[in-house]
């Protein structure tokens, strides 16, 4: 559920002759935004500066962290505000769960940002088209992180990256001492490095590569930190991946995807 989504009634009714008004830097998230009422609807909106459907970027909202978002619905406009192009894709995201299959957009007043830095999935590596049906899948569900155990064509690994991100999906691989030639395919600051111990000879590589180290947690005071073993459902597992525990290491910045 959204942080904040007092309700509201009414709507807002899509026509050919709605037209997006676009401010600041949110011209990709307003051509996202049209792609997805064309596929709905058949409606090309055109962009204007006095159009009833706005799409801001606005860095003053700073309330709402990196990936915040405000998206107001009435029955003569919409407004979708956020400070970073993270916040507006997944406004755009609401949007679309707010539009029925007629072009109606149900009034809303939601303000919300995403409880955890890092939501993710992963996946062996799949055919490219596959890949991206999930990419487009993650990004509809506001997921941020993709984990793969990267192999075969390096050009077909490129594209994956290069449509992450350009859907706000970090592609993060999983390497070993034998793969690590891969790494340059991939710009994410985190490398998993599965459940293996980390060498110290690893480690130093990947710090001199800017990046950072994560492995699966084998439920260790080590890497659980002052929390211990815990067990499903405990609420401590929301503490650490708050506080973001990685590879026995506690940092808030470790758990946010660039």
């Amino acid at each position: 559920m959204p942080t904040s989504a007092p309700r509201r009634t009414g709507s807002f009714v899509l026509t050919e002759d709605v037209a997006v008004r676009v401010t600041g830097q949110a011209r990709t998230a307003a051509a996202l935004l049209r792609e997805h009422i064309f596929a709905q609807t058949g409606y090309l909106l055109a962009e204007s500066p006095d159009g009833m459907l706005m799409v801001s970027h606005d860095p003053a909202m700073r309330g709402l962290g990196p990936e915040g978002y405000a998206l107001l619905v009435s029955n003569d406009a919409v407004m979708l505000r956020a400070g970073t192009q993270a916040g507006l894709r997944h406004g755009v995201q609401s949007f679309r769960q707010l539009m029925t299959r007629d072009g109606t957009v149900r009034a809303a007043d939601v303000r919300d940002s995403p409880a955890f830095a890092w939501r993710g999935v992963s996946s062996a590596l799949l055919p490219p088209a596959e890949m991206r049906r999930a990419i487009d899948q993650m990004a509809a569900y506001k997921l941020n992180v993709l984990h793969v155990f990267p192999d075969g064509d390096p050009d077909a690994l490129r594209e994956l990256v290069e449509y992450g991100r350009d859907h706000g999906i970090t592609v993060v691989p999983e390497l070993s001492p034998a793969t690590i030639e891969l790494l340059e395919l991939f710009p994410s600051r985190w490398v998993h490095i599965g459940n293996a111990k980390l060498t110290t000879k690893f480690s130093e590589l990947l710090h001199r590569h800017g990046r950072l180290p994560v492995r699966w947690h084998d439920g260790s005071t080590a890497v659980l930190g002052p929390h211990g073993r815990l067990t499903e459902g405990d609420d401590g597992l929301r503490a650490i991946a708050t506080a973001g525990w990685v590879g026995g290491l506690g940092t808030t910045s470790a758990v946010a995807p660039a």
